[in-house]
């Protein structure tokens, strides 16, 4: 995901040699980008998920250690750390301080543990919302901690709702916002901007902050943005659109 690529741009530029190890069902965008950085792509069978990747690291790493150097963003300090110490703080600002309640999906746990950490000492009152695909529901870039491993970094007194969703509610959610709003999103973007939306609905007032964490640009070959389907949203959704105008008349 973001941080392969991250490490992919650093490690070219640095000229450290990369392997990123992922499940065959991330899109094939996520490793073009890696490999035109330099970086050797591993897969691992895509019905063990991220676990199945995690293992094979963990494995290639005990039988040779002085070779690896492995960061582990899932136990890795300076993920929760980074976000602590900017992510928050860009919040804040951009706020005023001004925050009722803060969605974001539930990963590596990163942005939510140290987003989470500095809004609550910032006020307490802050409401922290966890987004979860709902179990054997595959959103890339989130994990189900009932049906996946349990990053060590998670420490879950820091939130106060989770949620769960759907991946048919996540694809529609990424489509509005780019047909809609000009925001070219990914999957895990359109899981955390549902939840918001009905979080927002209950709310009536106050400022909700949605952290999107993914691009579009990684999932060109996905059908999520196939025509029919944006089509269909241009429709459900009621979005002047006019292409879509056009071609509906045309049909």
């Amino acid at each position: 995901g973001n941080t392969g690529i991250g490490l992919a741009l650093i490690c070219s530029v640095k000229g450290y040699p990369l392997e990123i190890v992922m499940p065959e069902t991330m899109s094939i965008e996520r490793r073009k980008i890696m490999t035109a950085h330099g970086a050797k792509i591993t897969l691992t069978p895509g019905d063990k998920g991220m676990n199945g990747a995690e293992d094979y690291v963990k494995e290639i790493v005990e039988k040779n250690p002085d070779k690896y150097y492995y960061p582990n963003q899932f136990a890795n300090e300076n993920n929760p750390l980074a976000h602590y110490r900017y992510t928050a703080e860009e919040i804040i600002n951009d706020t005023d301080g001004e925050i009722d309640v803060f969605v974001a999906g539930l990963g590596t746990s990163g942005t939510l543990m140290g987003v989470s950490k500095r809004l609550k000492e910032y006020n307490p009152n802050i409401k922290i919302i966890a987004v979860e695909p709902e179990p054997k529901q595959g959103i890339q870039g989130l994990k189900n901690l009932d049906t996946s491993y349990v990053p060590p970094i998670l420490d879950q007194s820091r939130i106060d709702e989770k949620v769960y969703v759907n991946l048919k509610d996540a694809e529609h959610a990424s489509r509005m916002l780019t047909l809609a709003e000009g925001l070219f999103t990914g999957i895990s973007s359109g899981a955390a901007m549902h939840v918001a939306i009905e979080t927002a609905k209950k709310m009536g007032s106050g400022t909700l902050v949605v952290l999107l964490p993914d691009g579009g640009e990684k999932y060109i070959s996905h059908p999520i943005y196939s025509p029919d389907k944006c089509l269909e949203c241009t429709k459900i959704c009621k979005i002047k659109n006019l292409w879509t105008d056009e071609y509906i008349k045309s049909i």
